[in-house]
């Protein structure tokens, strides 16, 4: 994702201080390489140091990158020239909440306005600041009010459920705890976080037993629950979810990015995130959906940078580090993605996620025999293979057959349908090979109309059943079912030369040719091209 430094250097010389150091930030800044724009500004502010244009953006581009001291210098800045910006005050506020400086907090708190999210921060600041103060009837006051306004309800008891849990009202967190598991999407799984450790607390481990298994039955591979419950069976003591008003407002911060990031709303996303991380230091989670953002956006330096922070204590250690792994691939670094992902498999034998991506890995970069391997030795450690682990056969099936080694692919893909009889990719994958090859066409044939039946809209599959079609003479069908395939996948090389084909054989030959000519612009293998320009020039031959 990072721009290359020459790029940036030659944006630099388009005109010189100030604006050539703010135009090279904003080439740096649009290509997400926060890192280098945020560099850029800072020079430019040197230069031109009361540009509130420059200012805004650096303000934005300091906190992204975690360059809280500078931001904070910015926002002053911003201040004293009395230009309005509801994230420069926030960040201010937090400045005096930080100090815990609760008077100046209020004062700071006031100055922030109410559109947007604001409104909904506020009054959760407001009861924070009052418990601080010591004031806890008026806090609990002001959360009652707030729970009254029905909008953002899920959001509202995740975090009065964390309020009525740190002052002491267990029942009524419990309450709110309740509402919450059943509509916080995203979320849910940390709100079962924070309410079995108040059930631990409480000496309910029974029922904080139940609850992890439930949520973990849904989500298997969940660290922190897992970490959670192994915890509590080992008679590890529950430390209070929230110990200060600064994690508390941290929490905010940190469920409002993770409801941004699940409507891909990153930039601002990455903005709460960091004001989480400055309320609470070594916030792994926040680092965690940081690295998460800026791997979204290529912006691999800062990925890598945020999934290092982990510590190798913290359930997310692992993800973090196969997440590093998987940047490295990105960059172009294949050999040392490789071997971190090696060194993980070893360093935690217990978990076969990293198998399975090393098998991942070396498929997604045609290394056929490698990638075979790992999934066999993911295979081979499963103490019994249950009806989820079809797709770990149906993917080595996949491997097999990119490999040429067809009777291994097609026992993998026969075992994985005898696991889940009618997942429609494996269906899919299998009957197409059948066809292709020319065998067992009538029971492939029935194989795709089922997958079809079960996924009427994927481009691929009915390409599948109109190539059966082809292939066992019935033309006019094979034509309808062409036709729809590629109406739905219009951009696949493949299907576009299977529809020119069909045309052939029934006749349409000049539209045959133009969707010869259409595969051949979508750049199909080029072992096929001139396969294909073949065709354009002379036809096709019978099937």
């Amino acid at each position: 994702m990072a721009v290359a430094s020459n790029g940036a250097k030659d944006v630099k010389k388009i005109q010189d201080q100030p604006y050539g150091e703010y135009l090279a930030g904003l080439h740096a800044a649009i290509n997400n390489d926060v890192s280098a724009a945020a560099d850029f500004h800072a020079q430019a502010l040197v230069l031109d140091p009361e540009n509130s244009m420059i200012l805004r953006k650096s303000f934005i581009l300091f906190v992204i990158d975690g360059r809280y001291e500078q931001a904070l210098k910015v926002a002053h800045k911003l201040d004293d020239l009395n230009i309005s910006d509801s994230m420069v005050k926030m960040f201010l506020f937090l400045e005096k909440m930080k100090a815990r400086d609760y008077e100046a907090s209020l004062s700071k708190l006031d100055n922030i306005g109410n559109a947007g999210v604001y409104g909904l921060f506020k009054p959760l600041f407001k009861s924070w600041i009052l418990v601080a103060q010591g004031k806890t009837e008026l806090a609990e006051a002001n959360m009652i009010k707030l729970l009254e306004n029905k909008s953002f309800m899920s959001f509202k008891q995740f975090h009065a459920a964390l309020f009525y849990d740190y002052i002491g009202k267990t029942q009524l967190a419990e309450q709110m705890y309740a509402k919450s598991l059943v509509d916080m999407g995203a979320m849910t799984l940390r709100t079962a976080e924070a309410y079995g450790i108040l059930l631990r607390r409480l000496a309910r481990d029974k029922d904080a037993h139940q609850l992890y298994v439930n949520y973990l039955e849904k989500a298997p591979d969940n660290a922190i629950l897992k970490r959670a419950l192994k915890d509590m069976e080992n008679g590890v003591r529950a430390k209070s979810y929230i110990s200060s008003e600064h994690d508390a407002l941290a929490e905010i911060f940190y469920t409002a990015g993770n409801f941004l990031i699940q409507d891909n709303i990153r930039r601002p996303a990455a903005a709460y995130l960091r004001f989480a991380g400055y309320m609470k230091k070594d916030f792994y989670n926040a680092d965690y959906l940081l690295g998460q953002i800026f791997e979204a956006d290529k912006y691999y330096d800062g990925a890598l940078k945020q999934f290092s922070r982990i510590d190798k204590k913290y359930p997310l250690y692992f993800k973090a580090q196969l997440q590093i792994a998987w940047v490295l691939e990105k960059m172009g670094e294949l050999d040392q993605s490789i071997a971190a992902m090696e060194k993980l498999s070893r360093d935690f034998p217990e978990n076969r996620e990293v198998l399975a991506s090393l098998g991942d890995i070396n498929r997604m970069n045609s290394r056929f025999e490698e990638a075979g391997k790992a999934y066999s030795k993911y295979i081979n450690s499963l103490s019994e293979v249950k009806a989820k682990d079809w797709s770990i056969f149906y993917t080595r099936g996949i491997v097999y057959e990119q490999a040429k080694k067809w009777k291994l692919a097609e026992a993998d893909f026969l075992k994985a349908l005898e696991l889940r009889p009618d997942q429609p990719q494996v269906l899919n994958y299998l009957a197409y090979s059948w066809v292709d090859k020319g065998i067992n066409i009538d029971k492939a044939r029935k194989m795709l109309e089922r997958a079809v039946e079960l996924r009427p809209y994927d481009g691929y599959i009915i390409d599948s059943l109109g190539w059966a079609l082809y292939r066992i003479g019935d033309m006019p069908k094979a034509v309808e079912y062409l036709e729809k395939a590629v109406l739905l996948q219009t951009d696949d090389w493949a299907i576009n030369d299977h529809l020119g084909d069909a045309y052939w054989a029934v006749g349409r030959k000049y539209e045959a040719r133009f969707q010869w000519r259409h595969a051949l612009s979508l750049k199909p293998d080029e072992k096929l091209v001139t396969e294909i320009r073949t065709k354009i020039r002379d036809g096709k031959k019978k099937p």
